[in-house]
């Protein structure tokens, strides 16, 4: 006769039971998008491997900052003039088969760059050509990676797979420049450009054995026509159009204060290069941070108070920071920051996720790339020159306050938005 094992304290049995259904609800639970998770983790920490090494190497190459200056410029006008026919081409074939054409040749173009530069061939056009066709090809890849999520996890997991996306690219933005700097110290920028090639191995992998169903697209109308239709249908959507506006505003007056960080570390808050990294670093915690709490709003009925909540938390913080001359306190600010335009960002992607319609989800989601790919270096733009003028804290300030302004009236332009579950 055998005894009887004691039961687990009822304590523990709750917390057991508790993981236990975080961890079915998490998008981790479906193999396919475990997989896709890992690869595209390793490929982001590849691809700031290249961002931190070409700008190092242009500079090294010319000495001039207008070089770098130019390399952002041939950057941004494919994501601006190609992104929405890359949206409408990922609404008529398979997504899957576009992720397999679009990652092989970024990491053809990162081998390119590497072994140029190992050789010594390496020119500064060269360097400017390649940036341009892998921008060219992100503009395609972008689209089709956002819209297939759904696909993979289902619709609810998809809160959980854009709160684990959002980490994937925050934590590879804390860890790529770190290892980027020891790297290029060590073994010089090529080597780089070579691993970022490597790095899309595991994603490719994880792609090819994913093979979700094929859009069922006949349709023989033309491309702009197809972008003009997805236009239309988010013109038309009350929700799809405030979940984007709600998101291009804040973007457009808020963002830029990422580009105009040097300004506030050297001149309001008098801090070293050293002080500015770590508040650098500080936002990108926040930002981990903010992705890593999606996940929990996952279940949560009152998504869209939490989203206009968010918005204004981001934009008061952002007023603060402008008018803070306490080391301190702007490091606080900057971690509230990081989290809550973190949350905005995936917020509204999940919401648009749940919302969209299958056959116009590339077009509608190259929309929601296009807003911080495009007017983020637009605000930068106008921010910084009106900067100029009368000071960035003052300009920081009243354009936050703006964003601000709009969040509180767009409770009453987009109502729907509010009361999306």
């Amino acid at each position: 006769m055998t005894a009887d094992r004691p039961a687990a304290p009822s304590g523990e049995t709750s917390r057991l039971a508790r993981l236990h259904a975080a961890l079915t609800a998490s998008a981790l639970a479906v193999p396919a998008y475990r997989r896709y998770w890992a690869g595209m983790l390793v490929s982001n920490i590849g691809s700031w491997l290249q961002l931190v090494a070409q700008g190092w190497l242009i500079l090294a190459l010319t000495g001039s900052p207008a070089y770098l200056g130019l390399y952002g410029l041939l950057r941004s006008i494919p994501t601006l003039t190609i992104t929405l026919v890359g949206g409408a081409v990922a609404d008529r074939v398979d997504r899957r088969r576009i992720l397999l054409v679009t990652q092989s040749l970024a990491a053809l173009l990162a081998l390119l760059l590497g072994i140029l530069d190992l050789t010594g061939t390496i020119r500064p056009w060269q360097i400017l050509a390649i940036a341009f066709a892998t921008a060219t090809v992100m503009a395609f890849d972008n689209p089709a990676r956002q819209a297939m999520v759904p696909g993979l996890v289902g619709n609810d997991r998809v809160a959980s797979a854009v709160g684990l996306n959002s980490a994937a690219w925050n934590a590879a933005a804390v860890i790529g420049p770190s290892l980027a700097g020891l790297l290029v110290a060590a073994a010089g920028t090529g080597w780089a450009f070579v691993l970022n090639g490597v790095s899309y191995l595991p994603v490719l992998w994880a792609v090819w054995t994913i093979a979700p169903a094929p859009p069922e697209r006949t349709s023989t109308t033309s491309l702009l026509v197809h972008v003009r239709v997805g236009l239309r249908a988010v013109r038309h959507d009350r929700r799809l159009l405030g979940l984007l506006t709600l998101l291009a505003v804040p973007t457009f007056l808020g963002r830029p204060y990422l580009q105009l960080m040097p300004v506030f570390a050297r001149d309001i808050l008098h801090t070293s290069a050293a002080g500015y990294g770590a508040l650098m670093g500080i936002n990108g915690v926040g930002a981990l941070s903010g992705a890593l709490l999606v996940g929990r709003l996952g279940a949560r009925q009152d998504r869209g108070r939490i989203l206009f909540l968010v918005n204004l938390v981001f934009a008061a913080t952002l007023v603060g920071f402008a008018l803070s001359r306490w080391l301190e306190l702007s490091a606080i600010l900057l971690f509230l920051i990081g989290a809550s335009q973190t949350l905005l960002m995936a917020l509204t992607n999940t919401l648009i996720q749940l919302i969209v319609p299958d056959e116009f989800r590339g077009r509608v989601m190259a929309l929601y790339t296009l807003i911080p790919m495009g007017l983020m270096p637009l605000g930068t733009m106008a921010l910084g020159g009106i900067g100029d003028l009368f000071g960035v804290p003052a300009t920081v300030a009243v354009a936050a306050s703006g964003a601000l302004v709009f969040t509180l009236a767009g409770r009453r332009l987009f109502p729907e938005v509010y009361r999306l579950a």
